[in-house]
């Protein structure tokens, strides 16, 4: 009888994938030996990712929300507010990170160039997720929770279907390295100030698991799910053209349903702010 490892290798054996996206949680990865050093047992966490996966382009979000509250980002400096792993990840392996504040990628492998704006939609047609829609890439989610998904506003948004959140922008110095920074401007697509906004994840998980997009690979606590990027955001944008609301929970929907109603119209940040 296969391990659940030996189950993921012949997924991917399978499955031609060569850019992998991984959200992580190490509590729920796979089961390794504890060890008391903290820098040892997220090291061998990662080397076991690493020999599954096996030679690819490999992808960590290193988002740090600070830009929001008026910091600069750096490239270098800024640490990932995403995990132990994938901030292990960014200050040990990645030889690359992209220049988005807040929603920043660190990566091994072929380096990934997004376009240099001024102003920057980290979900739109210059972002790292449109990369990985056009390249066929792999989502994986190592213990992390499919809910923590970022994706799901990339589908949004290319979807031009997005009608329950509003952009708003932030203003800051991207520092590249001590000799270059430049202003730029995070046009960020938000959900409503002091107002209750959540996804129907368990909906969503069901309907993937069904249409055959999400695989799950569970033993013990371990628990490993993977999904075809492309496959991913085309079944949600598909689900959106038939339905606004598609994602959101039924407490979302009891208020934000009205109101889109009532104004006829998209949400503005002049309706919440």
């Amino acid at each position: 009888m296969l391990n659940i490892s030996d189950n993921i290798l012949k997924f991917l054996d399978n499955n031609d994938f060569q850019r992998i996206l991984i959200h992580s949680d190490i509590l729920f990865g796979f089961k390794l030996p504890f060890h008391k050093d903290k820098n040892t047992f997220i090291e061998s966490h990662m080397d076991k990712i690493m020999s599954v996966i096996n030679q690819k382009t490999i992808i960590f979000p290193t988002f740090n929300y600070d830009f929001c509250k008026g910091e600069d980002y750096s490239l270098i400096n800024s640490p990932s507010q995403v995990g132990i792993l994938s901030e292990y990840f960014r200050t040990n392996i990645a030889n690359w990170r992209t220049n988005v504040p807040v929603f920043s990628f660190a990566g091994i492998g072929v380096e990934i160039n997004l376009p240099q704006c001024k102003v920057i939609d980290p979900f739109g047609v210059d972002s790292l997720f449109h990369y990985l829609y056009q390249n066929e890439g792999l989502l994986m989610h190592y213990g992390s929770k499919f809910s923590s998904t970022t994706a799901i506003h990339y589908a949004e948004r290319i979807s031009e279907k997005l009608v329950y959140r509003y952009n708003k922008e932030f203003i800051g110095n991207v520092i590249v390295n001590a000799d270059m920074s430049n202003m730029k401007v995070l046009n960020y697509h938000v959900r409503p100030l002091n107002r209750y906004q959540d996804y129907d994840w368990n909906k969503i998980e069901k309907d993937l698991l069904g249409a055959g997009i999400l695989y799950k690979f569970e033993e013990g606590r371990t628990n490993i799910l993977f999904c075809n990027f492309k496959k991913l955001i085309d079944f949600w944008v598909e689900k959106l053209n038939l339905d606004l609301f598609y994602l959101l929970d039924s407490d979302s929907k009891k208020w934000i349903e009205p109101m889109i109603d009532k104004l006829g119209r998209p949400f503005l940040l002049t309706d919440f702010e």
